[in-house]
């Protein structure tokens, strides 16, 4: 009969989920457990089971607790338990532990002998039903699971090593550091090493005594590995994220995370996705084919390099989808955007024959996995386009009756653009048939992404490349920039890389830009910097910038009066950008103290510019700078 009066040295704590035959295996066990009865508790917590736990506590020796919570994770289940622990000491169970006898008898008598606090951690090894599966036997040899196979007896670890799965410590110490983080780590990974983290700042470290022995009755398919190592780089970013220690990420505080990590770990995804199914295929295989046979060491090893890819693949995966928001695979997989309207701007002025080709590339890389409005503002032109642009059926006209320049021009197609994304393109900028999808890709792979540029053959800010391919190349500049493109396509799929700033001639920018910082800013009118500002403030305002390796635009060249008069426009209107961010006029193109501007720090009217027409345009502005030069 269970002494409900005695106090007792020892409290049990068990989170249980869905899992009643191997809860019912433990408690039988702790039943039969050398340590007397009545100096030990177990407080057993049903976290949500959906069919809920049943014990029959009266056929029990000791004094067992069952309480019942809704699903709220294993962390949050130990502290309920927690708020009715009656020993000074706790040890912590997994469902699907398997004691032995002498178990509890070892955690107490160990604590017991120790001069100063400490967590101490029993063994956790696999039973020889779970060792059927030759994935749990590898994970049994290596440390793509616990460290138990490179951890010796009776030597201390840091917080990394805490494991709750067989863990003792005084429940002084438990209050202390307030628990476990059930709204942080709501799931069954790095609950527990949060909560070591915690201990170790009391200097409270975990030492390893084997023979506190304890078995562990799971068998881990590939499916549920691979989920697992996800969930788990979901939680070492957000413990990076919570306490500001990025140890976990292969990092160290203060750095820039973005660009150590993230776009590492981006490209490192990306490269690998195209190995990834067949490589989870070989695993399953492999579980399938070995299965309920010892593993010599030459399949072992064969199979441990499998997990070792797999495993670090799946694990940053998971630190994209928590500090990007997006898990990679998903966009990388299918047709990101697809059925999405996106909204084509491009703006014309006295230059028909360009507008026509712009167009019609336009028209014949159109694809119906990606529906699109065709907007075309056109700025006062006097040798057709007008005319010819209204006949065209697919295309929207927004007609200004003299030039209103290219900062204008845009924000009166935002008015009335109607999609999801907006691609801004200047009239000779030629597309070739892919160029949409494959930028809606590149948005898909990062939540923050709010813009999207090409490469091209004449571009600002490092969208320019010059792209060779041998004796071979077309002599035709449109075949030569279709070639380019095509092999970009095929040799860089899906590699991008950040940016600051980008060049407007075609840029795809998402909606939520628009509504956060408007449209472009109209003191660069006609043209000039309003592109390098309108991508600096999407930057201040928290949006990612990328250029994409594996599309290429042609945008041709010009010269005359028009490229006389833009680099008048360029020299007066550095002067206008430097004025509203802080920079130097006289040194042209400094963008370096960009670098440590913060969008919090900047007034709200510096990062907005309203595209309703409220903005005032001086018509001085679009005059040629020098007489005689022809406007654009």
């Amino acid at each position: 009969m269970p002494d409900h009066n005695h106090s007792p040295r020892l409290s049990v704590v068990i989170p249980t989920y869905g899992r009643g035959a191997k809860l019912a295996n433990l408690l039988a066990k702790l039943d039969d457990q050398t340590l007397a009865p009545r100096d030990y508790e177990v407080i057993v917590v049903d976290d949500g089971s959906p069919e809920p736990v049943q014990i029959d506590r009266a056929a029990l020796r000791y004094p067992c607790k069952l309480l019942r919570q809704p699903n709220q994770g294993p962390g949050a289940a130990r502290n309920t338990a927690f708020e009715h622990v009656r020993a000074p000491l706790v040890l912590y169970l997994n469902d699907d532990a398997v004691p032995a006898r002498d178990l509890l008898h070892k955690h107490v008598a160990i604590q017991a002998r120790l001069q100063s606090p400490r967590a101490v951690l029993g063994s956790f090894e696999f039973t020889p039903e779970s060792l059927r599966s030759p994935l749990t036997q590898v994970l049994s040899r290596t440390r793509y699971l616990f460290d138990y196979p490179m951890m010796q007896a009776g030597a201390e670890y840091g917080w990394p090593n805490l494991y709750t799965c067989n863990l003792s410590v005084p429940a002084e110490l438990v209050r202390k550091v307030g628990g476990f983080d059930a709204r942080n780590f709501p799931e069954a990974i790095m609950d527990d090493t949060e909560f070591g983290y915690r201990l170790e700042k009391l200097g409270v470290r975990v030492l390893y005594r084997p023979d506190a022995a304890c078995g562990h009755d799971h068998e881990l398919t590939p499916a549920a590995y691979l989920r697992r190592a996800i969930r788990l780089g979901v939680h070492q970013a957000r413990f990076a994220r919570v306490h500001g220690d990025p140890i976990l990420l292969r990092a160290k505080p203060g750095d820039d995370l973005e660009s150590t990590l993230l776009e590492p770990a981006r490209n490192s995804v990306i490269l690998f996705h195209q190995h990834a199914a067949r490589a989870q295929a070989w695993l399953e295989r492999f579980e399938a084919q070995h299965y309920g046979s010892k593993l010599d060491d030459a399949s072992a090893k064969s199979c441990a390099e499998i997990v070792a890819r797999l495993a670090s693949a799946f694990s940053m995966r998971g630190w994209l989808l928590e500090l990007a928001g997006v898990d990679p695979f998903a966009a990388l997989e299918g047709e990101p955007g697809a059925g999405e309207l996106t909204s084509l701007v491009v703006l014309s002025k006295d230059a028909l024959p360009l507008t026509q080709r712009c167009i019609a590339a336009l028209r014949e890389a159109a694809d119906p996995r990606h529906p699109h409005e065709l907007i075309v503002v056109d700025n006062g032109s006097r040798d057709g386009s007008a005319e010819w642009l209204a006949a065209q059926s697919d295309v929207k006209l927004v007609r200004n009756a003299t030039n209103q320049g290219a900062c204008r021009a845009r924000n009166q197609a935002l008015q009335h653009a109607r999609g999801a994304c907006i691609a801004f393109l200047d009239n000779d900028a030629f597309v070739q048939p892919g160029w949409l999808s494959r930028l809606k890709r590149h948005m898909a792979l990062d939540a923050r992404n709010g813009l999207v540029g090409p490469l091209s053959d004449r571009a600002a800010h490092g969208q320019q490349i010059t792209a060779t391919l041998g004796a071979s190349a077309p002599s035709d500049p449109h075949e030569l920039a279709r070639a380019i493109d095509a092999k970009l396509a095929r040799e860089k799929s899906r590699l991008s890389r950040p940016a600051t700033l980008m060049s407007s001639f075609c840029i795809l920018v998402r909606r939520a830009v628009i509504d956060r910082i408007g449209g472009f800013d109209e003191r660069f009118t006609p043209w000039g910097f309003e592109d390098d500002d309108f991508t600096l403030r999407a930057r201040l305002a928290g949006f990612k910038a990328r250029v994409a390796f594996d599309v290429f635009v042609r945008h041709e060249a010009y010269g005359g009066p028009k490229a006389e008069w833009h680099r008048e426009l360029l020299l007066r209107n550095w002067r206008r950008f430097a004025g509203k961010w802080g920079l130097d006029p006289a040194r042209h193109g400094d963008y370096g103290p960009l670098a440590a501007l913060r969008g919090e720090s900047v007034a709200p009217e510096l990062l907005c510019a309203p595209f309703d027409g409220s903005q005032r345009l001086d018509p001085a502005d679009l005059e040629p700078v020098r007489r005689g030069a022809r406007a654009a």
